[in-house]
């Protein structure tokens, strides 16, 4: 084989295949986007720990990145790195946090020139075992969740916490004549809520189908 065709068959690093669909667009600290590209190709490759394994897009955290590295952190009150993904537990959702995620997707939304505000959280939880969640977002009222809550459901009303989170962040945004979207994007212990246009997700999708990870529109 020549030296040619060997530079050739070198396979492309996940983080340049993120970078050249212009994922990482809108980090504008050089320093911190490479330190982002080079712990998301680590962790692709890692495969020390046998429960998860490698070939993970894990998208490192803000506090990650700046506190390993002693950089300054963005201290907006928002996850993300990169102003595309932030993490998000189910578990937090509905135990007084949500207010904390809308906080967090607040920064992407405005990075990416989108309005996010909201009020009037009511929680009323009528017995131990029923809980009605809503808020108002952009002047829109939701219902988060309305129903049973037990030990035997448990993972279910996670589940719906976070479907009805996507949901009312994409109606946010589609009520503000944005194209850009957010989907799920799932991690070994979380999931990202990542906001991207059509034209990227389609490359996305592409990535992500090389992963373990899986993506819910």
């Amino acid at each position: 084989m020549s030296i040619f065709s060997n530079l050739f068959s070198q396979e492309i690093k996940l983080s340049d295949k993120l970078d050249k669909i212009g994922y990482f667009d809108l980090i504008d600290d050089t320093v911190k986007k490479e330190l982002v590209k080079k712990k998301i190709d680590f962790e692709y490759a890692n495969d020390e720990n046998e429960y998860i394994g490698k070939e993970w897009l894990i998208l490192p955290n803000d506090y990650y990145i700046s506190s390993v590295n002693n950089l300054k952190e963005y201290e907006n009150g928002s996850s993300t790195s990169d102003f595309r993904a932030f993490e998000v537990w189910g578990s937090s959702l509905f135990q007084g946090e949500f207010p904390d995620y809308l906080k967090s997707a607040k920064v992407v939304f405005e990075k990416n020139g989108l309005k996010l505000e909201w009020r009037d959280e009511i929680f009323d939880e009528n017995t131990t075992e029923r809980i009605h969640h809503r808020i108002t977002v952009n002047e829109k009222e939701y219902i988060i969740y309305s129903g049973p809550v037990s030990r035997d459901l448990l993972g279910k009303v996670m589940g719906d916490y976070l479907n009805t989170f996507k949901d009312i962040l994409n109606d946010a945004i589609q009520r503000q004549g944005s194209n850009l979207r957010i989907v799920l994007l799932t991690q070994p212990e979380h999931v990202e809520f990542v906001l991207l246009s059509p034209d990227k997700l389609v490359e996305f999708k592409k990535i992500i189908g090389k992963t373990k990870n899986k993506l819910e529109e």
